[in-house]
C-alpha cells in the first residue's frame, strides 16, 4: 500500500503525463505563437506601468495610431459572422452553414483582440469601465463602446453550444437553440449599429482627414465594406485552415461565397464614385498626389479587379483563384482603414506618425494570442465537424449528441 505522500506525488506525475500530452497534440507552430503572445504581453505590461509618452510615439496631434487602425481593421473583418447570419438565417442560404463554426470563433476573439487593444489604448486605463456608469449619449463612442460590450456577450452565447455540445451537455443545447432567432436579430442590429458608427466617428475630423476618404455617407462605407470584408477572410481561413489544421470548406460553399462578393463590391463602388460625382470631387481622384494614389490603390486591389475576378466562374471554382480574390479584397479592406486611420490625416504642424517598436510588438503579441487560442480550441473542441477534412486524422472525440445547427447573430 502506497503512503498518502507517495500516492501525492503518482498522481502529480500522471497529471503532468497527460498534460504533456495533450500538448505534443497542439501543431508545432502553436508554440512560436506562444512566444510571440508572452513577447507581446510583457511590453503591454510595461505600457500599462510606463504610460503612453514612453512606451509610444502617439503625440496630442496624433491621439490615434497603429492601435486604432488595427482595430478598425478586425472588427471589418470580423464582418463575416453577421454576414453569415443574415445569409443562413434571414435569406435561407443553409448550404453556407459549414462556415458559421470557425466563424463565430474568429469572431469572438477578433473582437475580444480589438478589446484588449482599447484596454491598453487608454491613458487612463483603469477607467476602463467607466463608460458604463458614466454615460455620454450624444457620443458615437458611447454607442460604440456599448454595442462592443452587449456583442461580446452575444459572441460568448453564440459559441456556447460548442462547448455544450462537447461535454454533452443535452438540455442546455436544446434550450439554446430555442433562441436561436431573438439572438440572430439582436446580434445583426448590434452589429449594424457599431460597424456604421465606427465611420460616424471620422465624420468629426473633416479638418484633418482628407476629403477623398471623408463624407457624410462615411457610416453606410463602414458597414457595406464589412459585408465583402468578412465574406473574405472566410474564403481566406478556409483555404488556410486546410494547410493548418487539415479541414476546409468545399469548394462549392467557396464558390458561393465568392459569387456574392462582386455584388457587394459593386454596390460599394457605385456610393464610394457616387458620392464624389455628387459633390463635385472627382477631380480629387487626379490631382491630389499621394492621397490620390493610396485612393486608386484602395479602389483597384480591393473592388475593380476582384469584381473582375470573381465574375469569372472558373476563377470561383478554382481555391487558388477564390484565394487570391479573397486576399485582394481583405487588402484592399485594411487600406482603406488605414487610409482612414492614420495614411489619409493631414500632419499638423510638421508632425508625423510612426509606430514604436513597443506598439509593433503589442500587436504582434495580441495577433499571435488570437491565433493560438483559435488553435488551441480547433485542437479540443469541434469547431470544424461541418467542414472537409482533407487529412487522415482521427477526429474529436465527442461526449455529447450528434452536430447541432450551431447559432450566429451578427458581430
Amino acid at each position: 500500500m502506497l503512503l498518502p505522500s507517495k500516492l501525492a506525488k503518482l498522481e502529480k506525475q500522471i497529471m503532468f503525463s497527460k498534460i504533456m500530452t495533450e500538448l505534443q497534440r497542439l501543431p508545432r507552430f502553436a508554440y512560436i505563437l506562444a512566444g510571440l503572445t508572452a513577447f507581446g504581453m510583457s511590453v503591454g505590461l510595461y505600457r500599462l506601468y510606463a504610460g503612453l509618452g514612453v512606451t509610444t510615439n502617439m503625440s496630442k496631434v496624433f491621439p490615434w495610431g497603429i492601435w486604432i487602425s488595427f482595430d478598425l481593421t478586425t472588427v471589418a473583418l470580423s464582418g463575416g459572422a453577421f454576414t453569415l447570419a443574415a445569409l443562413v438565417y434571414i435569406f435561407h442560404m443553409h448550404d453556407l452553414h459549414s462556415a458559421t463554426r470557425p466563424t463565430v470563433l474568429f469572431g469572438l476573439l477578433g473582437y475580444s483582440s480589438v478589446l484588449v487593444i482599447l484596454f491598453f489604448d487608454l491613458g487612463r486605463w483603469d477607467r476602463f469601465w467607466h463608460f458604463l456608469v458614466y454615460p455620454n449619449i450624444n457620443s458615437a463612442l458611447f454607442e460604440v463602446s456599448w454595442c462592443i460590450a452587449i456583442y461580446s456577450t452575444i459572441l460568448i452565447y453564440e459559441f456556447s453550444p460548442v462547448i455544450a455540445e462537447r461535454f454533452g451537455k443535452h438540455k442546455l443545447l436544446d434550450l439554446i437553440n430555442k433562441l436561436t432567432i431573438p439572438m440572430v436579430i439582436a446580434g445583426i442590429t448590434l452589429s449594424s449599429m457599431h460597424q456604421s458608427s465606427l465611420g460616424t466617428l471620422f465624420i468629426v475630423m473633416s479638418p484633418r482627414l482628407h476629403p477623398l476618404w471623408h463624407s457624410m455617407l462615411l457610416p453606410v462605407f463602414f458597414l457595406i465594406s464589412s459585408i465583402p470584408a468578412g465574406i473574405s477572410l472566410i474564403i481566406i481561413g478556409s483555404i488556410v485552415s486546410d494547410y493548418l489544421f487539415g479541414h476546409s470548406l468545399s469548394q462549392r460553399v467557396l464558390e458561393k461565397l465568392g459569387w456574392l462578393l462582386p455584388w457587394a463590391l459593386s454596390l460599394y463602388l457605385a456610393l464610394k464614385l457616387g458620392e464624389l460625382l455628387v459633390t463635385e470631387e472627382l477631380g480629387l481622384l487626379v490631382n491630389s498626389g499621394m492621397y490620390s494614389l493610396l485612393f486608386w490603390a484602395e479602389l483597384v486591389v480591393g473592388n475593380i479587379i476582384p469584381i473582375i475576378l470573381f465574375s469569372i466562374k472558373p476563377v470561383r471554382w478554382s481555391r487558388n483563384g477564390t484565394l487570391i480574390g479573397a486576399i485582394l479584397v481583405a487588402a484592399g479592406i485594411v487600406l482603406n482603414r488605414f487610409n482612414a486611420t492614420w495614411f489619409a490625416l493631414k500632419p499638423l504642424e510638421g508632425v508625423t506618425y510612426s509606430p514604436s517598436w513597443m506598439e509593433l510588438a503589442l500587436l504582434v503579441g495580441v495577433a499571435s494570442g488570437v491565433l493560438l487560442v483559435f488553435t488551441i480550441i480547433s485542437t479540443y473542441f469541434p469547431v470544424f465537424v461541418e467542414t472537409i477534412s482533407t487529412r487522415k486524422t482521427q477526429p474529436v472525440k465527442l461526449t455529447g449528441p450528434e452536430p447541432a445547427a450551431h447559432i450566429l447573430s451578427g458581430d
